[in-house]
């Protein structure tokens, strides 16, 4: 039997390795650049120079920085989303009413994607730099409550694809790793309504999650609201006026859209 998939090409893949490795160092040179990814200087040179002539990186002495260009693409994928001009609004009436961190997720490719997001006023007090949750960030499903949400409402056997894709990989010492226990924690979430990330995302953080679904059952995004456990409560009250709130918010964003 012959392999019909298409092989991956390598140049491709160098080119969106190198942008990446700029953007999560915020900024880089050419030798930093080539050590990172072990990469020889000649091939990095030849690579970064073709994309600041496209205009994806721009050069600042010998500092290489991701380029506007990119801005476009970002704006113009994330205005194909339907919902996204009525979820914002929805993501700024939570960040206000909450106080907390709020955002709006929906699921690509098995992993879920920051649309939109906003800070309430006591999060803007104590802003971290390293939430997860600004518009455009990447990541798992199974570690966030707006990601177990959306795993929440999905078929199982949707699920089972996406942990094969993706597995369960660990980013704190709080996050489900085994795969029993997350259909154990998924049935959970179906029973109360909604998610909650104690930690499992990044250490000290805590959110809760729900999802939307349209008219027929599917789901198609989820809200949620976190900032650091010092702010976030543990106690089950707590946890269901926010979980309220949020239902309010999903009430009122289907009411409008479908």
């Amino acid at each position: 039997m012959t392999d019909d998939r298409p092989r991956p090409v390598k140049t491709t893949q160098t080119s969106l390795a190198l942008v990446r490795a700029v953007r999560e160092s915020d900024g880089a040179t050419l030798s930093e650049l080539a050590d990172r990814l072990e990469l020889a200087k000649s091939t990095v040179h030849n690579h970064l120079h073709t994309l600041v002539d496209e205009g994806f990186l721009v050069r600042d002495g010998d500092t290489f920085h991701v380029g506007l260009q990119f801005l476009a693409f970002g704006e113009h994928a994330r205005g194909r989303n339907p919902l996204y001009a009525t979820a914002r609004r929805h993501v700024y009436s939570l960040a206000e009413t909450t106080g907390h961190e709020a955002d709006f997720i929906v699921e690509e490719n098995g992993r879920a994607y920051s649309l939109e997001y906003a800070i309430g006023e006591s999060s803007r007090r104590s802003l971290s730099e390293s939430s997860p949750f600004r518009a455009g960030n990447r990541f798992y499903m199974h570690n966030c409550a707006s990601g177990k949400a959306l795993l929440a409402s999905m078929s199982e056997s949707r699920v089972g694809e996406i942990l094969e894709r993706w597995g369960l990989p660990a980013t704190t010492d709080h996050t489900i790793t085994d795969e029993a226990e997350l259909f154990d924690e998924l049935e959970a979430i179906r029973r109360r309504g909604y998610a909650v990330n104690d930690e499992e995302l990044i250490d000290g953080y805590r959110s809760i999650g729900a999802a939307v679904t349209d008219p027929d059952g599917e789901v198609v995004g989820a809200f949620s609201v976190g900032g650091p456990t010092y702010r976030m409560a543990t106690d089950e009250s707590t946890a269901e006026e926010l979980a309220q709130l949020l239902r309010d918010e999903i009430g009122s964003l289907e009411s409008t859209l479908f």
